[in-house]
């Protein structure tokens, strides 16, 4: 392996980490948001909502200077091919997997303990959104 594409598949890593932490924050932006419109009287359109994570998608463009995506690269294959790479996803799918499987039961009967008129549509959006936070946390927390 060459200097130069050991360098481009460090580079290449630090763009996708980077990209996870950006979805990360939206994703954690828009929960708080919903949050937010379940548990206050006021509520927050989804026009209001949306171009929140817009701009937050958008206030920090990611720098793709010099780097080559082409699945012919030799530092995307490397990248992909990496074996501790593939068993931090693996895991962190495992980990969304579980929650996605343990938190709608626990949910329903809290809200159902607290007499939510209409209680599914949270269990379910709440679920979503709780599955894919921990994916990708731990997509983070594994692939160091």
């Amino acid at each position: 392996m060459t200097e130069t594409m050991s360098s481009q598949t460090e580079r290449l890593a630090q763009y996708s980490r980077r990209q996870l932490w950006s979805v990360l924050f939206i994703l954690l932006l828009v929960g708080v948001a919903m949050l937010v419109d379940m548990l206050f009287t006021f509520h927050l359109p989804a026009a209001v909502i949306i171009p929140i994570a817009i701009v937050a998608a958008f206030a920090r463009p990611l720098s793709t200077k010099g780097l080559d995506f082409s699945k012919s690269n030799p530092a995307v294959q490397a990248l992909r091919n990496d074996e501790l790479r593939q068993f931090a996803q693996a895991k962190a799918f495992r980990n969304g997997f579980f929650v996605l499987l343990a938190y709608p039961p626990i949910c329903a009967v809290a809200l159902t303990w607290l007499a939510v008129a209409n209680p599914l549509p949270i269990v379910v959006e709440s679920g979503a959104w709780l599955g894919a936070v921990v994916a990708l946390a731990s997509l983070l927390w594994y692939d160091r």
